[in-house]
């Protein structure tokens, strides 16, 4: 005997069939006004149906068949109302069923809420597609056009779904900021700032023995300056971050970052300038059609084996920027000797390529751009900072190892024996 003629698999097809007959004659079914006026409207006419089925049958179930008489049934029928579910990120009205529990001397019939109903209307049924949608980029006055249309929806006017957005978000942002950074094995740590608004809002994020990047903090100021650059390697300290630890510090160039690195982790420690940074710097003095020249000669400067062939390089690039702009070469001069760190701890590869800019920093940026391209306006601190937070470790979840990751041991052993 085949299998599919099994007394158990006739009874499965027998079973689908009668239900696939319920279910059209439940829909109604008129092909050609299908076609007419489109799948959507009876898809979701489907869906509302569907929803009240399963509400229809929790009620059967305490209350027992209708008209019928049970002597042990705890509930009865109420009537019905209209009710709200949660259908593809947003509320759709349904008709609910009403049930209370059988009068008695200990319970005057109180009204018994649906285990179904309850659940059709679950937060994370409406925070998981709004939150994707706000990240995609969509904004809170446009996401009631993204969803499906058909049944009248509610709750998404843009200050409601700003307000769900920011409910949704807020366990997320309160564990990060709570987040301890002990076992965390990291190596390299990169700040960097990124205007947000009117605001200057500091991050910074570790590397670990592994590669991977992990974002660890921020601090939201007007300008990058030395308090907000101290209270946010204080709050790092504070969540593990051990400051007996030797680490290779990668900046923008900033002297009030600078300063805060070594006030906490000491006056020897290796900090790393962005040479990109150092380079736009350069240019920024220098005549428009000798820009690429100097790029270039700097560029082949950096990428030189060595320090010592390094540096020399670059001091023929600055005796050729006195005789063009004296401002060119003592732009150049200022912390030169930072922006060879990499050189000095002997780092090659691809792992100089990463660590010598900020560029890891970049484009986490990029991607926080992006996500909070559509917001323009914030109430205060508190809203801007729970927006950067959310897109930053959104960013982070598509973050890849560091290029050159296997060369990080040999870092560590170099950052040992560092000496400024």
């Amino acid at each position: 005997m085949n299998k599919s003629s099994t007394p158990l698999s006739k009874g499965v097809k027998l079973r689908n069939a009668k239900l696939k007959e319920q279910l059209q004659n439940l829909l109604q079914l008129n092909v050609e006004q299908v076609v007419l006026d489109g799948v959507n409207e009876y898809l979701t006419y489907g869906t509302r149906k569907l929803l009240e089925l399963l509400m229809d049958a929790e009620a059967e179930q305490r209350c027992g068949k209708r008209y019928s008489r049970n002597g042990q049934r705890q509930a009865v029928r109420w009537g019905t109302e209209q009710g709200t579910a949660i259908v593809d990120g947003a509320k759709r009205s349904i008709e609910r069923p009403r049930i209370r529990a059988v009068r008695n001397l200990n319970d005057d019939g109180s009204e018994i809420q649906l285990e179904t109903y309850k659940a059709m209307n679950r937060a994370e049924l409406m925070d998981g597609p709004l939150t994707a949608a706000i990240l995609a980029g969509v904004s809170a006055r446009q996401y009631e056009r993204i969803i499906s249309q058909g049944l009248e929806a509610k709750g998404v006017s843009k200050s409601a779904v700003s307000r769900k957005a920011i409910a949704a978000t807020k366990p997320m942002v309160d564990q990060f900021l709570k987040k301890r950074l002990d076992d965390l094995d990291l190596s390299v740590l990169l700040f960097d700032g990124i205007h947000i608004g009117k605001k200057q809002m500091i991050v910074c994020i570790g590397v670990d023995m592994n590669g991977h990047k992990h974002v660890l903090g921020l601090r939201v100021g007007a300008t990058e300056n030395e308090i907000v650059c101290r209270d946010l390697i204080r709050d790092l300290i504070d969540r593990g971050v051990s400051c007996e630890q030797h680490y290779l510090f990668v900046i923008d160039g900033s002297k009030a970052l600078a300063g805060a690195i070594r006030a906490a982790f000491g006056q020897d420690v290796a900090i790393q300038r962005c040479q990109e940074h150092k380079i736009r710097d350069v240019q920024g003095y220098v005549p428009v059609k000798l820009r690429r020249e100097i790029r270039e000669k700097l560029q082949a400067a950096y990428n030189q084996k060595t320090e010592k062939e390094a540096m020399n390089c670059l001091q023929k690039v600055r005796t050729q920027l006195q005789m063009v702009s004296e401002n060119a070469a003592n732009a150049l001069t200022e912390g030169l000797y930072e922006t060879l760190t990499v050189h000095r701890l002997k780092v090659t590869g691809l792992l100089r390529k990463s660590l010598r800019t900020t560029n890891i920093m970049e484009s986490a940026f990029s991607s926080v751009r992006r996500y909070m391209g559509r917001v323009t306006r914030f109430r205060d601190e508190s809203q801007m900072e729970l927006w950067m937070i959310r897109s930053i470790l959104e960013a982070e979840r598509h973050f890849r190892p560091v290029q050159g990751c296997r060369q990080l041991k040999k870092l560590r052993e170099s950052l040992l024996n560092y000496k400024r």
